[in-house]
């Protein structure tokens, strides 16, 4: 069983195994297959020449949890093997860390913090204040929108849109990869801020297998079903086991983690926040389960009509900025017509894209994006603009791709509709034109923006922000 690394036991030994075994595997010969620097570079690294199986991390795509899930649970299996080569119990399993839970939860676990002298083997260098107990924001840890959407594929969807096997690194991600994941990756930065080295940070572990739980969470969710297209089903991807051979699995195979992989995760705990909250931030509700067959899956997306566009460029260095996107007014009618105006309860969607977003390296900020906020806006006040969140974590490898994909900019899509259509009820909403405004999340970029004493970050730059509708 996967558990709370915030609720073990006291006395309980999983975090000191992990430790153990970490520093056991750091030790190992490079071209060992079950060791640390090894196992790390299954995901992603820089060195070259690759070695076999290195560089396969799926990202931007509908086989990324897939894959993911098939990672973690053969490393999982190397580490347990070195438990119990240690001495140390053969029943040991991963612990998640559930960042949304409550506040206390949101800081990264104490066994992780302190250097101890650089004798502690799940330390690792960390940005905004992580190592120091600054709990994550909650714009960042919140699955709810992810959680939402009832749909597995597609751009803005759950798990991703459609995209061909061959390459690591696409750009057409799931709601669940965006946030948490992305948003995640990208705030606890250096190491967990690059694909390349993520790997390398023992918290990664912790934070792919709470990914793995909120999928373990939607799938078993009444109505909500997992492809069963035979690109996706049937892909195999290889990977070292425990003795060093190399393995292979389906989507097939994982799909039922208790059968087929023989773990679950333990049932989360309700917890009530020790502070009010906005209501969009609120801890997502826990799906009933249903143990009959999934309903039948909602088609796929209508082809998206685009709406209007951003006229230039937009420069984030570490800052608010804004940047207005006209309406093309030829679609005003059309647009109102798919926003339900005359029909509220119609099946109609509109989306905010963010799009061709490039810089040389990741920031290690995340900024939360917002539509038609309203000047001099507290937190909580903003949150009802908040739309979604644009984070960087695989902005290098997007010019620098593996396999047959072209360089490209990264592209972030959320569906706004609920908020278009409250501020249509609320007589504010301009059909000419919306704004919207990119804002850095987190007390230490709020706390350097107020006091005037931000350094400018690496830059990134945002080619476009357009709205589109179906």
């Amino acid at each position: 069983m996967r558990r709370n690394v915030w609720t073990l036991p006291a006395g309980d030994l999983t975090l000191a195994h992990y430790a153990a075994a970490v520093a056991e595997m750091k030790a190992r010969d490079p071209d060992d297959p079950t060791g640390w620097t090894y196992q790390a570079a299954v995901h992603g690294t820089g060195t070259t020449p690759p070695r076999p199986l290195w560089n396969g991390c799926k990202h931007g795509s509908w086989y990324f949890l897939a894959w993911h899930r098939m990672y973690l649970w053969y490393f999982e299996r190397i580490v347990r093997a070195t438990v119990v080569q240690l001495g140390g119990p053969a029943d040991w399993a991963l612990p998640f860390w559930d960042y949304d839970a409550d506040r206390e939860q949101a800081r990264i676990p104490p066994a992780f913090r302190d250097e101890e002298g650089g004798a502690n083997p799940l330390f690792a260098e960390r940005a905004n204040l992580i190592n120091e107990g600054e709990p994550l924001p909650f714009e960042i840890t919140s699955p709810a929108y992810a959680m939402g959407r009832t749909q597995f594929v597609g751009e803005a969807e759950f798990g991703g849109g459609i995209t061909p096997n061959g390459s690591t690194f696409w750009n057409r991600k799931g709601a669940l990869e965006d946030t948490p994941h992305n948003a995640v990756h990208s705030h606890i930065g250096r190491l967990m801020g690059r694909t390349t080295t993520a790997a390398l940070d023992p918290v990664f572990w912790l934070h792919h297998a709470n990914i793995d739980r909120l999928w373990s969470l939607w799938s078993s969710s009444t109505g909500h079903s997992n492809p069963d297209d035979p690109r996706w089903i049937t892909q195999e991807y290889k990977f070292f086991d425990a003795d060093g051979s190399q393995q292979s699995l389906a989507a097939s195979d994982i799909l039922d983690t208790a059968g087929q992989l023989g773990y679950t995760y333990e049932s989360p705990v309700p917890i009530s926040p020790p502070v009010p909250l906005p209501p969009s931030a609120t801890r997502f509700p826990v799906p009933e389960s249903t143990s009959g067959p999934s309903a039948s899956a909602p088609p796929p997306p209508r082809r998206r009509e685009m709406a209007g566009s951003s006229e230039q460029p937009l420069r984030l260095v570490g800052r608010a900025e804004s940047i207005a996107v006209p309406i093309d007014r030829r679609t005003t009618r059309p647009l109102g017509e798919a926003l339900g105006v005359d029909e509220p309860e119609a099946d109609r969607h509109v989306y905010l894209n963010v799009e061709d977003i490039e810089g040389d390296t990741n920031p290690d900020k995340v900024y939360g994006i917002y539509v038609n906020l309203p000047e001099g806006s507290s937190r909580e006040q903003a949150e009802g603009h908040r739309v979604g969140n644009l984070s960087f974590f695989g902005i290098e490898r997007a010019q620098d791709p593996r396999g047959d994909e072209h360089p490209h900019g990264l592209r972030v899509s959320v569906e706004i509709t609920p908020l278009v259509r409250r501020l249509q009820a609320e007589g504010a909403w301009d059909e000419a034109r919306l704004s919207v405004t990119f804002r850095p999340l987190g007390a230490v970029a709020a706390a350097e923006e107020a006091a005037g004493e931000a350094d400018e970050d690496p830059p990134v730059e945002i080619g476009r922000v357009s709205l589109s509708y179906s």
